[in-house]
């Protein structure tokens, strides 16, 4: 019966395979914030893969550690960002949630000194599905840049005048 209506959701409620990105650059504390909103069905079979549990239900509390314990890693090997200069920023997890049927992940970039060119990786979910694509959105100084990424085209670069 759960197998039919997991079907029946997939098929009918959820054909598309998109995850949305949300990029903020917050000036004021010099940091760039980031969240990302992912279907919990694609997420678990992702999660699935990247820690070999095929049996893994993400939606069950008893299995929230080992959902903990993949999530941050592989949110932070499929989501890059570079500076102008072409240097990794680095990631920090703030941590994720549950919300009806979304997983959200929150990150931060910390010490962000000047905002002018920003490149975007994000390959989310693309080993599981060959129609995927990442919604990024940036938002910085009252204006916002938008971004539909695919398998093989993956990343984004975004400029600013500032």
């Amino acid at each position: 019966m759960i197998t039919a209506v997991l079907i029946f959701f997939k098929v009918f409620i959820h054909p598309f395979h998109v995850s949305v990105t949300d990029i903020k650059f917050k000036e004021d504390k010099k940091a760039i914030q980031i969240s990302t909103r992912i279907f919990l069905d694609d997420l678990e079979l992702a999660l699935q893969e990247y820690s070999g549990n095929d049996k893994l239900d993400i939606t069950k509390e008893e299995n929230w550690e080992e959902v903990k314990t993949n999530l941050k890693p592989y949110v932070l090997e499929k989501l890059k960002i570079w500076d102008a200069k072409d240097r990794e920023y680095d990631l920090n997890w703030v941590g994720a949630e549950m919300e009806d049927d979304v997983m959200w992940c929150y990150i931060e970039i910390e010490k962000v000194k000047k905002l002018g060119r920003v490149k975007v990786w994000n390959s989310i979910l693309h080993e599981v599905w060959g129609d995927q694509e990442n919604l990024i959105h940036f938002r910085a100084f009252e204006d916002v840049k938008s971004a539909r990424l695919y398998k093989g085209e993956d990343t984004e670069v975004f400029e600013w005048g500032k």
